[in-house]
């Protein structure tokens, strides 16, 4: 009996140390699995507190990026704003200085026309002038010439009337002569012819000379 007791205390005990071996081992599992799952968790924890600080970070830059796109966007505005307002200032100053450049050669054709037609005014009045010296000057030499044929034909007349004076007074002397030949020569036949009538029938009265 008592050899029965002791193998079952013994049995008791070997079932005691397998429960309690069993016991540690299932503690050790446990443990080991409450160490897996913590280690995991913490894991996941740490993976997710890094996902937090990716997501973190990730929106730090997408905000940045953000930041710095809105800032190259309002950079590109203002610079497209200030090339727009440039280039504006710039058509503004070509056009102003194409109107200037029209308006200068506008002036030039304008000059340049009003200078043609005051040279071509005093070509025109330098023609006339001209034209007047030359009537003038014809004038005046067929003034010269009338006055030198005027003087001319005046001398002539004067000279033919002398000569015609003298040619009258020549066939006033020839006529002159003439006549007192005549009457001489009528004289001197009546004087024959009365002398010879008287000679014959007596004396006879005398006859008028011609």
């Amino acid at each position: 009996e008592e050899e029965k007791a002791w193998k079952k205390i013994e049995e008791t005990r070997k079932r005691a140390s397998e429960i309690m071996d069993l016991r540690k081992q299932n503690e050790q599992k446990f443990n080991a699995k409450e160490e897996f799952y913590k280690a995991k968790w913490e894991s996941i924890r740490n993976a997710q507190a890094q996902n937090a600080m990716s997501r973190d970070k990730a929106k730090a830059m997408r905000d940045e990026t953000r930041r710095g796109l809105m800032e190259q966007k309002h950079m590109n505005a203002q610079s497209t704003k200030h090339q727009s307002k440039q280039f504006l200032l710039e058509k503004k100053a070509r056009q102003e200085a194409d109107q200037e450049a029209n308006k200068q050669r506008s002036a030039f054709l304008k000059q340049r026309k009003e200078e043609a037609k005051r040279r071509m005014e005093e070509e025109r009045l330098a023609q006339l002038e001209k034209f007047r010296e030359d009537y003038e000057a014809r004038t005046a030499q067929e003034d010269l010439l009338r006055a030198r044929t005027d003087a001319l034909v005046a001398k002539m007349e004067k000279e033919e009337m002398e000569l015609i004076q003298r040619l009258q007074n020549t066939q006033t002397v020839q006529r002159n002569a003439y006549e007192e030949l005549e009457a001489a020569l009528g004289q001197t036949s009546q004087q024959i012819t009365s002398g010879s009538r008287h000679s014959q029938s007596g004396p006879e009265k005398p006859q008028p000379a011609a």
